[in-house]
């Protein structure tokens, strides 16, 4: 079953990701689903030509900011936890077009300790895998995420993703 996770963060007080706000006209706008029989997190996208390198190519920091959103969203959906990025390791495999589908997928490989480990691989329109990559996130404790981003925003709502 595929199920579409709810974007919790549309009334964190200061939204406006790059990569998730559907209001920011700059960024991706990006939706998540959840395969729940794989046991992964997804996203869909057909980056616009801006969003080059290399005429045609979709620029490696985009992509980047594509795979660490899905990690993200891979790890909230399955702890339910807010977690910040430590590491990012991508390997470009092969070139992923800009103008034509690209699918993101990531699956939670493991948690140790507070640390969370999510593969993720950015797929072309034939499904090959043109970039591979392991992210892992940190659980911090509130007062961490606090001091990041301010105690005023984590409201009720928001303060049981929120270790102690």
């Amino acid at each position: 079953m595929v199920r579409e996770i709810e974007n919790v963060f549309l009334d964190f007080p200061g939204y406006r990701c790059f990569a998730c706000d559907p209001g920011n006209d700059l960024g991706l706008r990006l939706r998540f689903f959840a395969d729940d029989e794989k046991g992964e997190v997804f996203t869909r996208i057909r980056p616009k030509e801006h969003f080059s390198g290399f005429p045609g190519i979709l620029h490696g920091g985009i992509q980047c900011a594509l795979v660490d959103e899905v990690a993200f969203w891979t790890m909230f959906d399955k702890l339910k936890r807010i977690g910040v990025t430590v590491r990012v390791e991508m390997d470009f495999l092969s070139p992923v077009r800009v103008s034509s589908f690209v699918e993101i997928r990531g699956k939670l490989e493991k948690v140790v300790g507070k640390r969370v480990f999510v593969d993720v691989n950015v797929l072309n329109g034939g499904k090959e895998v043109c970039t591979r990559s392991k992210v892992i996130y940190y659980l911090p404790r509130k007062e961490v995420l606090f001091s990041i981003m301010g105690r005023e925003r984590f409201t009720e709502k928001f303060l049981k993703y929120v270790g102690d």
